[in-house]
């Protein structure tokens, strides 16, 4: 999925975590929910945009880092990134305080975090974050919709608008 899908994702499932007071135990348990949240949302069939920086070839990843396109899809990523954060601003509010802001950051870091060590995985090739890509590449849903940006953005949109109505009608976000 796409970097606000899991923001928005995470904001949604974490989200009744911030009534209670910021601990070293519910801080723990809003990084861990929003971190856990990214692979039950990559275990759905999804639609990914296009890296070009990490090529494919017969649909498997090559791994390698092509720096000419880096700047590029780093671009596309901080603008969705921000488009996540700017939802989730929208689901939770705005932080109204230092411990507001904390809980909303480590909502944020935890939801991407997974394709950012990924990401690292691929680029330095370090051996300490095998274990965790291993795990992602065998939970990440086996039905993407690559070729298909129509409906992989119309299925990611009813899974998030889904998972957001579950939270604020059932959990009272």
């Amino acid at each position: 999925m796409i970097l606000s899908s899991h923001i928005i994702t995470a904001s949604a499932v974490a989200a009744p975590l911030l009534s209670r007071p910021l601990n070293f135990a519910n801080a723990t348990l809003i990084f861990f929910v929003s971190f856990l949240s990214h692979f039950a949302l990559d275990a759905l069939p999804h639609w990914d945009y296009k890296m070009s920086s990490f090529p494919k070839e017969n649909g498997e990843r090559l791994f390698v880092c092509k720096t000419s396109f880096f700047i590029k899809d780093l671009a596309k990523n901080f603008l969705d990134c921000f488009a996540g954060i700017a939802a989730a601003i929208f689901i939770i509010g705005w932080p109204q305080n230092f411990f507001g802001f904390l809980a909303f950051g480590l909502i944020i870091f935890g939801s991407i975090l997974p394709d950012a060590l990924e990401a690292l995985f691929v680029i330095k090739k370090w051996r300490a974050l095998e274990p965790l890509h291993k795990f992602h590449f065998a939970i990440h849903g086996k039905r993407i919709f690559q070729n298909q940006p129509f409906w992989g953005v119309i299925s990611q949109i009813l899974i998030i608008v889904l998972i957001v109505f579950i939270f604020n009608r059932f959990l009272k976000i």
